[in-house]
């Protein structure tokens, strides 16, 4: 029984040694890929400059007065009716005549004349029988509403440079406009691995 356990560890051992050598060798022939990058500066000479744009519709609350003519009524009395102050003025005559006639003391007539007058008033209300319209007038009427003023807004976000560098052309974007045919620096990286 022991030789038999004995055997079985052994026959482990080599089996992990055989594997442990397997990928080591594998490690040693394979490469790990690697790779060199070098940055160059080139001169290249602008040839276009261009704008790039973008729209957009802006609204803005604004008042806006608006006018327009009206026929505003013109009221009158109507005829036959009388006024409130006419009527306390015949109201108060009746009064004070009826107040000296009735009483012989002093002040009776006073005394009429105010009552008088205010039962004047109260039957001119009673038998008032409204105004009417007598003619019309133009009257401007005006008002101030808020509306929305709709502009079309074009944004220059930056421009796009055409640049000959190398014997070749390229296109690259920047924030400012470049001078057409000015000489530029361009930083140019090169990347070299093996396939």
């Amino acid at each position: 029984m022991f030789k038999l356990v004995t055997q079985k560890r052994r026959h482990n051992v080599l089996f992990m040694s055989a594997v442990f050598s397997l990928l080591v060798a594998g490690s040693l022939v394979a490469p790990t890929a690697s790779a060199e990058t070098r940055i160059e500066t080139a001169i290249g000479t602008v040839t276009q400059s261009d704008a790039l744009t973008t729209s957009y519709i802006r609204e803005t609350p604004t008042d806006q007065r608006t006018c327009r003519n009206e026929n505003v009524p013109i009221y009158g009395e109507a005829q036959g009716e009388s006024s409130d102050l006419g009527a306390m003025i015949i109201g108060g005559l009746i009064g004070s005549a009826v107040g000296n006639k009735m009483s012989d003391n002093d002040g009776a007539g006073a005394a009429g004349t105010v009552a008088g007058a205010i039962l004047g008033r109260e039957h001119a209300k009673k038998n008032k029988k409204g105004q009417k319209i007598v003619g019309y007038n133009q009257q401007e009427v005006c008002s101030v509403q808020t509306v929305m003023i709709k502009e079309n807004i074009e944004k220059v976000t930056g421009y796009r440079n055409t640049i000959e560098v190398d014997g070749r052309i390229i296109t690259l974007e920047t924030s400012t406009p470049l001078t057409t045919g000015a000489r530029v620096e361009i930083r140019k990286s090169i990347t070299y691995s093996i396939r």
